[in-house]
């Protein structure tokens, strides 16, 4: 009877472990607003209200509750890091970025209600200032009960060409609060083990995951970039809390070393991009950020990477016959060898990452900018 007892509570206990990992996500629409609960406690809030400047997820909690985004209420600093969104400055010369121009919510459809992952499809306007969609965003935001996000983000212009500049303040991303960041008790790490925002700012690289605690808890936030993208992203991570990835940027992220790359699109044209991000419980390793990229790669129909970049062990030899001895050949001429991309020139050193009252900061109501002449004044935010 004992034994049977003993059978019967590890099958429960098991149960429980298999339950807490599949536990279903739920989407709950509600008038401008969108809600989702993990295993049927509070997730995160999509907000969709025609009176917010864009679409954004806030709060958004870890599995014990703990809020992981910074607050709405009287910023200290840059009022337009909302939550999770996406944004990006410079589109037709449009700050959407500081909010100068405004992404408005036409559409939202639940495509899968519950499940893992539950399934929303959200599709934004990107406006000029004639009031007319520049592009149309079309994002499918997949969510899992271990609390990984996916963004299969799709752009489209409109009636006329546009362009993506070159710009470093974009895309995807998310403000963490106040004790994560690493100008506190926060760290930074990236998939090959480099630490800190200013060995990381501006890099391109897998995944970066960014921890810090919060009430006595470790809490992380990883992001994480795709192959399939049209080209490799950059990570916009300050030790304030800013947490971006964008493909917008190269000539600002290396400090004008490499050519501006700006993004055109023909009128109606289109692309993809796809992006991860992971909501964890303590650090990088306890997190299990690796195996969560992994996951990332699997459901958006990436090639799995390889969880170690390790050498291919060399084939074993087979023993042959010993042949005559043969002249000594001349030796083979040295080749240079060619220099490994990540090893060019080093970077200046970035910025000053401190957020600072900075009137450039562009957190008030203005008009739209536009560029004048060949030369912009260069912005810091």
């Amino acid at each position: 009877m004992k034994i049977v007892l003993s059978i019967l509570c590890l099958f429960v206990g098991l149960s429980s472990v298999a339950d807490a990992k599949d536990a279903p996500v739920e989407i709950t629409k509600n008038g401008t607003k969108l809600s989702v609960t993990i295993a049927g406690k509070p997730f995160a809030t999509y907000n969709t209200g025609g009176d917010l400047p864009k679409p954004f997820f806030s709060p958004v909690r870890a599995a014990d509750g703990t809020i992981i985004t910074r607050s709405l209420v009287d910023p200290e600093d840059h009022p337009h890091h909302k939550g999770i969104w996406v944004a990006v400055d410079e589109v037709n010369e449009v700050d959407f970025w500081a909010e100068k121009g405004k992404i408005k919510n036409s559409d939202v459809k639940v495509i899968k209600a519950a499940g893992n992952p539950a399934v929303m499809q959200v599709t934004n306007q990107w406006l000029g200032a004639d009031g007319k969609p520049i592009v149309t965003e079309t994002t499918v935001i997949s969510i899992y009960a271990n609390r990984l996000l996916t963004y299969d983000i799709t752009f489209k212009a409109g009636d006329k060409p546009v362009v993506f500049e070159d710009t470093k303040e974009g895309l995807f991303g998310i403000r963490l609060p106040n004790g994560m960041r690493e100008k506190e008790e926060g760290s930074v790490e990236n998939n090959t083990g480099i630490k800190g925002t200013k060995d990381n700012w501006g890099k391109p690289t897998e995944w970066i995951d960014y921890y810090g605690p919060l009430h006595g808890k470790l809490y992380g936030v990883t992001l994480m970039d795709s192959p399939q993208n049209f080209k490799k992203s950059r990570y916009h991570v300050r030790n304030y809390g800013l947490f971006t990835i964008s493909p917008f940027g190269d000539h600002s992220y290396t400090n004008k070393k490499s050519p501006a790359d700006p993004k055109h699109l023909k009128a109606g044209g289109t692309f993809n991009l796809k992006y991860g991000l992971y909501i964890h419980q303590g650090n990088t390793q306890q997190g299990k950020v690796a195996d969560a990229y992994q996951q990332f790669l699997k459901v958006t129909g990436s090639k799995p990477a390889d969880k170690k970049q390790t050498a291919k062990p060399k084939p074993k030899t087979k023993k042959v016959s010993v042949a005559p001895k043969k002249p000594a050949a001349p030796p083979a001429k040295k080749v240079a060898a060619a220099p490994y991309e990540e090893k060019s020139t080093p970077v200046k050193p970035i910025p000053e990452t401190e957020a600072v009252s900075n009137p450039d900061c562009y957190c008030q109501p203005a008009p739209v900018q536009r560029r004048r002449g060949l030369f912009r004044l260069r912005r810091n935010r």
